[in-house]
């Protein structure tokens, strides 16, 4: 899949102490940050990842590019381009997978 118009990354294997704020520092100096989102599990930690979604993709690029042999908190960070879960495509796959698991396909 092309990656020419995303904007968005993930930062994986973050370190349980890294927090948002500290997150923003990191990115930030590569461009505007639109949102930084960092899933939490339900004792109110974070599960080791992040999005982060640049305005423009030049800026997400150059994040990548940068940060892929980062370190934060001795942790390597593993960066990987976000999949767009808004976009019309993905829904509907999503919903026909949904459809076959529930076996609403078979008649």
């Amino acid at each position: 899949k092309a990656t020419e118009k995303l904007t968005k990354i993930v930062i994986r294997n973050l370190a349980f102490e890294a927090n948002k704020k500290e997150i923003k520092q990191l990115v930030s100096a590569y461009g505007q940050v639109n949102s930084i989102r960092l899933p939490k599990k339900f004792d109110g930690t974070h599960r080791g990842f992040a999005f982060i979604d640049f305005v423009t993709h030049q800026e997400a690029k150059a994040a990548f590019a940068a940060l892929t042999n980062t370190h934060l908190y001795g942790r390597h960070l593993v960066i990987e381009w976000a999949e767009d879960s808004n976009n019309l495509e993905t829904i509907r796959e999503r919903a026909s997978h949904e459809l076959a698991r529930s076996g609403a396909a078979e008649f």
